[in-house]
C-alpha cells in the first residue's frame, strides 16, 4: 500500500512510486489471495448457480479493487469516485458466507488498503475498528475457536498502521517533489535575474562610452578629421571589449578590476570634458571587497556620463579595519525637462531605487567617504518606492545589500549628484590584529 491521492488538481497530483506501472502490476498480484478461499470453495463441490455468484462476487470486488489501486497510484484523488468503495465493500460482505473464514482470513487485506486509500485519517480509523469487528465476528460465526481469531484484530491494526505510515510519506515526497521543482524553478529565475543585472553592469558603461566617442567623431569628421579616425579607432577598441566582455559573461562572470575601472572610468569622462580627481585609499582594499567597489565604480561612471552635465568628478576610496568605501561624486546638473517642481535630483539617477539609503547632504567636493550621518539601513534590492529609469543602481544595491554593506545615492544641496558604498570586509580579508 502507498500513499493515496488528497485532493491535489490533476495533472499535479503526486506519482508516489516512480515505477507506476510496476506499482499497479503489484496491486494485481494482491489478487492472487483470492485463489485460496476460492480454492477452498470449489473443493466443497458447490451447484452451479453458487459458483456463477461466487464468479461474479469476485468479479465485482477484483474490479473495484482494481479501479481504487489504479487511481491510487496514478495520482489522482478517489473521493470522487465512493462507489468504487462502495462495491468493494459491498462483495466482500458478500462473499463472506459463500468463502466462509478462508475469505475472512484474506479479505481484511483488500479492505485496510482500499479505506487508506481513499479516507481520511478519522474515517479511515473507523473503517479498520469496523474491519476488525467484522473478520472476528465472521470467524467466530463459522466456528473457528478463538485461539486461532485473537491475532486477527492485530495483524489488522499493524496493516492499519503500515498503511496510514505509507500514505503519509507518499504525500511528504510529493511535498518534497514539488518543492524541488519549485526550487529549481527559482534557481532558474535567480540566474536569469542575476546575468541580466551583469550584462547590464557590463555593458552600460562600454556602450556609453562609444555612444559618446562616435558623436565627438561626428562633429569632428569636418574640422578634424584626423581626430575624428582617432576616434573611431576608440569606439572600435569598445566594441571589441564590450565583444570580449559578453563573451567572459557567457562563458564565466569575470570579476572586475577596481585599478582598471578607474582607468576606463577617467578616459571616458576625459573624452566627454569632465575632469576626473581620484583619491586613492590609504592602504591595500582586500579583493573581495574591490570587485564590488569596482562595479560601483562602472556604475557611477556610467551615470555621470549619461545624465550629470558635469565638469568636474572626484572619486574617493578609504579602507579602514572593518570596511572598504567609495564615494563619487559630480557638480553637474540635471536636464531642466528631467526636473519636477521642487525637485532636484538627477534624471535617470534621481531617485535612489528601493534599498538604496538617501543621501544625506553633509559633505561638500572636498569630504571623504563616510564623513558625516551615516544611512539609516543596510542596502536592500527591492525597487519599491521610487522612479528609477534603468535598473544600474538596483543591480548595483542588489550586489551591496548580497555582501551586508550599504549604498547611498542623492543630490547634494548645492548641486551635483553623490554615490556613496561602504562594504564590510570579511574575517578573511582583515590584517592580523584587527578588529571586527
Amino acid at each position: 500500500m502507498t500513499g493515496a491521492g488528497t485532493g491535489m488538481a490533476p495533472g499535479r497530483g503526486f506519482d508516489v512510486l516512480k515505477g507506476r506501472s510496476a506499482a499497479r502490476a503489484g496491486a494485481c498480484v494482491w489478487l492472487l489471495l483470492v485463489a485460496w478461499p476460492s480454492w477452498e470453495f470449489l473443493a466443497g463441490r458447490p451447484g452451479p448457480a453458487p459458483v456463477v455468484v461466487a464468479l461474479g462476487l469476485v468479479a465485482v470486488f477484483a474490479a473495484c479493487w482494481l479501479m481504487i489501486m489504479w487511481r491510487m497510484l496514478g495520482g489522482h484523488s478517489l473521493r470522487t469516485r465512493p462507489w468504487a468503495l462502495a462495491g468493494l465493500a459491498a462483495a466482500g460482505l458478500a462473499l463472506l458466507p459463500v468463502f466462509g473464514a478462508p475469505w475472512a482470513y484474506t479479505s481484511f487485506v483488500f479492505a485496510v488498503s482500499a479505506c487508506g486509500a481513499t479516507l481520511g485519517t478519522g474515517g479511515f480509523a473507523v473503517a479498520t475498528v469496523v474491519i476488525a469487528a467484522v473478520e472476528v465476528a465472521a470467524l467466530l460465526a463459522a466456528g473457528v475457536p478463538l485461539a486461532r481469531v485473537w491475532w486477527v484484530p492485530l495483524a489488522i491494526a499493524v496493516q492499519a498502521g503500515a498503511v496510514f505510515a505509507l500514505k503519509n510519506m507518499g504525500l511528504l515526497i510529493a511535498r518534497l517533489n514539488a518543492a524541488r521543482a519549485e526550487v529549481a524553478a527559482l534557481a532558474v529565475e535567480n540566474e536569469r535575474l542575476r546575468f541580466a543585472r551583469d550584462l547590464h553592469d557590463t555593458l552600460g558603461h562600454t556602450l556609453t562610452s562609444i555612444t559618446i566617442r562616435s558623436q565627438l567623431a561626428a562633429r569632428l569628421a569636418a574640422a578634424d578629421p584626423v581626430r575624428a579616425a582617432g576616434e573611431m579607432s576608440e569606439v572600435e577598441r569598445a566594441a571589441r571589449r564590450a565583444l570580449d566582455e559578453v563573451r567572459h559573461a557567457i562563458a564565466g562572470y569575470r570579476a572586475p578590476s577596481l585599478s582598471e575601472e578607474l582607468e576606463t572610468a577617467t578616459r571616458n569622462l576625459g573624452v566627454a570634458g569632465i575632469e576626473v580627481v581620484v583619491s586613492p585609499a590609504d592602504g591595500p582594499i582586500p579583493a573581495a571587497a574591490e570587485t564590488r567597489l569596482a562595479w560601483a565604480v562602472r556604475e557611477a561612471a556610467t551615470n555621470v556620463l549619461r545624465h550629470s552635465r558635469a565638469r568636474r568628478c572626484w572619486i574617493d576610496l578609504r579602507v579602514d579595519g572593518t570596511s572598504a568605501a567609495l564615494e563619487v561624486r559630480d557638480d553637474g546638473r540635471p536636464p531642466r525637462a528631467a526636473r519636477a517642481p521642487g525637485d532636484a535630483p538627477l534624471a535617470g539617477t534621481a531617485r535612489p531605487p528601493g534599498g538604496v539609503v538617501p543621501d544625506a547632504p553633509d559633505a561638500g567636493p572636498g569630504g571623504r567617504p563616510g564623513d558625516g550621518p551615516a544611512g539609516s539601513g543596510p542596502a536592500g534590492s527591492g525597487l519599491a518606492g521610487s522612479g528609477l529609469a534603468g535598473s544600474g543602481l538596483a543591480g548595483l544595491a542588489e550586489r551591496v545589500a548580497a555582501a551586508g554593506g550599504r549604498l547611498q545615492a542623492g543630490t547634494l544641496p548645492g548641486g551635483g549628484y553623490r554615490l556613496r558604498v561602504r562594504v564590510p570586509l570579511g574575517d578573511a580579508d582583515r590584517a592580523p590584529g584587527e578588529g571586527g
